[in-house]
C-alpha cells in the first residue's frame, strides 16, 4: 500500500511539473501537453485503485517524456542552448590566451626591472633621501636650539636692565 502511495505521490508530482509552462511547447502543442496533463490526471485517479491502470499511466508518461524530448532536440532552444555553448567556449579560449600572454609579458617586465638595476637605483635614493631628511632634522633643531639660547640670553639681558634701573 505505501509503495502504490510513493507511486502516485510522484506521478502526481510529474503531473504537476509537465502542466506548468515550457517554452519546447507552442500555440497546438501546449494544447496538447495540457490535454495530456488532463489525461495523466485521470489515469492517475484509476491508477490509485487499479494496478492495470497505473501501468498505462506509466506507459503514457514514458511517451509523453519521449514526445517532449524529441521536441526538444530539434527545437530552437536546442539551437541557441549549442550557440550559447560555443559562445562560452570561445571566450573561455580568448580568455586562457589573454591572460597566458599578461603572464609572459608580467614575467619579461620582471626580468627586465631586475637586469636593467632599476631596484639598485631606488634603494640608494631611498638612502639618499634618508639621510637629507636625517640633515633637515639636525640642522632645524639646531637651529631651534640656537633661537632658544638667544631668548634666554634677551631675557637675562633684560632681566638685568631691569634691576640696574630699580636700583
Amino acid at each position: 500500500m505505501k509503495t502504490r502511495r510513493r507511486r502516485l505521490r510522484a506521478t502526481m508530482s510529474f503531473l504537476l511539473l509537465s502542466l506548468g509552462p515550457s517554452s519546447a511547447w507552442a500555440d497546438s502543442s501546449e494544447r496538447e501537453s495540457v490535454a495530456a496533463g488532463k489525461s495523466f490526471a485521470e489515469m492517475a485517479e484509476k491508477a490509485s485503485t487499479d494496478s492495470r491502470a497505473l501501468a498505462e499511466l506509466y506507459r503514457m508518461q514514458e511517451q509523453y517524456v519521449d514526445r517532449v524530448t524529441g521536441e526538444w532536440r530539434d527545437g530552437p532552444e536546442r539551437k541557441k542552448l549549442q550557440e550559447a555553448s560555443s559562445l562560452l567556449q570561445r571566450n573561455t579560449e580568448h580568455i586562457n590566451s589573454s591572460l597566458t600572454m599578461a603572464t609572459g609579458v608580467a614575467e619579461t617586465m620582471s626580468t627586465r626591472i631586475r637586469q636593467s638595476g632599476v631596484l639598485e637605483k631606488m634603494a640608494r635614493l631611498e638612502a639618499a633621501a634618508k639621510e637629507a631628511e636625517a640633515r633637515l632634522a639636525a640642522r632645524w633643531e639646531r637651529e631651534r636650539a640656537a633661537r632658544e639660547r638667544e631668548r634666554e640670553q634677551r631675557e637675562r639681558e633684560a632681566g638685568e636692565r631691569a634691576r640696574q634701573q630699580r636700583r
